[in-house]
């Protein structure tokens, strides 16, 4: 399987650095971009062992911060869609994982 990240999830991942950068100083938001980037290729490796939490996407949490990444697999690609935090609204949620879904019949 191949790895693709959306272009808007680069977006979820600068939004939360700056938040940490301003709330926690530089070290954290860097550390937050450098627990995301040691997540992909766990996700690539065990991406088909994730059950899927909602319709066909799956997820892992991003520790020790309370993010999670969602991701589906498509045509043997796996395709990161969002970094989302996890104390957001269930409703927006699923709102966005429908919006950075083309309509593919999956």
């Amino acid at each position: 399987m191949n790895l693709r990240i959306l272009p808007e999830v680069l977006e979820d991942i600068e939004q939360g650095v700056e938040w940490y950068d301003h709330c926690g100083g530089k070290t954290l938001g860097d550390r937050f971009l450098a627990s995301f980037y040691s997540y992909l290729p766990e996700i690539l490796r065990d991406a088909p062992i994730h059950r899927p939490v909602y319709r066909q996407f799956r997820r892992i949490l991003i520790k020790p911060f309370p993010y999670a990444v969602y991701f589906r697999i498509h045509e043997g690609w796996v395709v990161v869609v969002l970094v989302w935090h996890t104390a957001r609204n269930p409703m927006d949620l699923k709102e966005r994982l429908d919006e950075r879904t083309p309509d593919e019949g999956a």
